[in-house]
């Protein structure tokens, strides 16, 4: 009998602290980093520099996760050269795996990223990683 209670304490201890931690981690969820990074909106204008905002708007919304750093297809993504004229999928997603970003990026954004992609493959698009440097990035 008291090794029963014992296992039905310790069971229920174990219950109470699984409860709390989901309380806990349900009260402070981590932040999506596609949520929490803001697109720029204050320019719709067309600019010379519509690629280099198009990468800089790629590596921000980690497109290069699913599609490869070059956009020639990743393990995820298909490849992107050829396809600036396939943004849609990026507003709406496809239903295969694509998500949605049409609350995450302004139409310029969109103008931006079909001008980067139609420079893929061509040697002349962007290639930096630090998408967080002002201007032309270093990298």
């Amino acid at each position: 009998m008291h090794t029963l209670s014992k296992i039905v304490g310790t069971s229920f201890g174990i219950l109470l602290f699984s409860v709390g931690i989901n309380v806990a981690i349900a009260a402070n969820p981590m932040p999506d980093p596609i949520q929490t990074t803001k697109p720029d909106c204050s320019s719709t204008n067309s600019t010379p520099d519509m690629a280099i905002e198009g990468r800089r708007a790629y590596m921000r919304m980690n497109c290069y996760s699913c599609h490869g750093m070059s956009a020639q297809g990743g393990a995820m993504g298909p490849t992107l050269v050829g396809k600036a004229n396939s943004v849609s999928a990026v507003k709406g997603g496809d239903g295969h795996g694509m998500p949605s970003y049409k609350n995450n990026l302004c139409s310029n954004d969109i103008n931006n990223l079909r001008a980067y992609l139609s420079l893929l493959g061509t040697g002349t698009e962007p290639n930096f990683t630090h998408w967080w440097e002002k201007g032309v990035p270093s990298r």
